[in-house]
């Protein structure tokens, strides 16, 4: 019977080894882990987010290795995956992409492994999915959005089983802290500056047959 329970606990820990790790994808309640806009481009956070379902956030995962996303808005440029999405509740500052409080799953990577996470959210008028944001903003349609990236977390401990789900947004090594979403129009297109053009030379024109 000892042996019975020893081999049964042993399977146990095996199947645990190679379990799905979790990842928590909430910013938590540190003021230093809150979303924040601002409301002149390229202009300092004026406040934080609130207005339950105004703007989404996007998880991806990469590697341990993958350390860094200079891929503006696009980290699937940069090696990561995209893991899940989530939107913001009615708390100043907060958001959530957990399906329940045992975290997200991240598939491919066992618990107790690390793994890089960045976050990329924006403005519910770019679209509910990333796929939908991307291919707005690369349209350049004629709209006034908000969108920003996290840093990258690196060495995220996956949790799982009697481990609790690792941490993206806080204080520690290796964690990120909140950041801002930025008020962005898009720039006028080519046509758009001849029309200008046009329009200043006729008011020249008019202007000097009427002196």
């Amino acid at each position: 019977m000892k042996k019975i329970l020893t081999l049964a606990a042993l399977m146990g820990a095996a199947s645990l080894s190679f379990g799905q790790g979790t990842v928590n994808f909430a910013n938590g309640v540190a003021a230093n882990t809150h979303i924040s806009t601002n409301t002149v481009v390229g202009g300092p956070s004026t406040g934080k987010i609130s207005v339950a379902g105004s703007y989404y956030f996007a998880l991806f995962v990469a590697p341990s290795t993958v350390t860094s996303s200079p891929t503006l808005y696009n980290p699937l440029a940069d090696g990561f995956s995209l893991l899940v999405t989530g939107t913001n509740g009615a708390t100043l500052g907060r958001f959530s992409g957990n399906p329940d409080s045992a975290g997200v799953v991240v598939p491919s990577f066992p618990t107790g492994s690390t793994a890089s996470f960045v976050v990329v959210g924006w403005s519910a008028n770019l679209g509910t999915d990333f796929t939908t944001a991307r291919n707005t903003l690369q349209a350049n349609s004629q709209n006034q959005w908000f969108i920003g990236e996290s840093g990258v977390a690196t060495g995220v401990i996956l949790g799982g089983g009697l481990s609790p789900a690792g941490t993206i947004f806080g204080s520690n090594l290796g964690n990120v802290t909140g950041f801002n979403l930025n008020f962005t129009t898009p720039a006028p297109e080519p046509t758009s500056f001849a029309l200008a053009g046009l329009g200043a030379a006729a008011m020249f024109i008019f202007r000097r047959r009427n002196k």
